[in-house]
């Protein structure tokens, strides 16, 4: 078979074969997915940032602080939903098993959250859960986490990735 016969074989079937790929898509269209409902942080080593005490706390005011939702979706939405959490103290067996802690649940004299139930407007995509910590009340010594479930997505789905949120307290 001569060299022309064999480039004029092999060319169309090349060109067939490698065209196929020129359809994809570089990047995947995520435009229709559903908008679901997260934590804001992702967790580091199945861990959220730790507070440290680092002295005594005795004479420090409260802190206040939040912790974030976040809707993620495509667009921003046009209504408003509200999203409610609620303390999960079985997260704290199962983190203290698979990372060797002795984790206990904070104790609600040490922080307060007034609103379980948080409404993130329309036309918005973050939403805080407001806390205040007690730091004067905190003890000398102390490992306590306060562990966090997304209970109602308020008709968003629910993050099966980030719907936990486990905050620890060290000294």
């Amino acid at each position: 078979m001569s060299w022309k016969k064999l480039f004029l074989l092999c060319f169309p079937l090349s060109v067939v074969a490698l065209g196929g790929c020129l359809k994809d898509t570089p990047y995947q269209d995520v435009s229709h997915t559903a908008p679901l409902i997260e934590f804001g942080l992702s967790p580091a080593n199945g861990r959220y940032p730790p507070i440290v005490f680092d002295g005594d706390t005795s004479g420090a005011p409260a802190a206040d602080t939040a912790i974030g939702l976040v809707i993620a979706s495509p667009q921003v939405l046009d209504k408003p939903y509200t999203i409610t959490v609620a303390v999960d103290a079985s997260q704290i067996a199962a983190f203290n098993a698979a990372n060797g802690t002795s984790y206990a649940l904070l104790p609600t004299n040490l922080y307060s959250m007034p609103n379980l139930a948080i409404t993130i407007p329309a036309g918005y995509r973050i939403g805080r859960i407001p806390v205040t910590l007690n730091l004067p009340a905190f003890p000398a010594s102390h490992s306590f986490a306060l562990p966090l479930t997304i209970v109602n997505g308020g008709g968003l789905l629910v993050s099966g990735n980030s719907a936990q949120f486990f905050w620890t307290f060290d000294r």
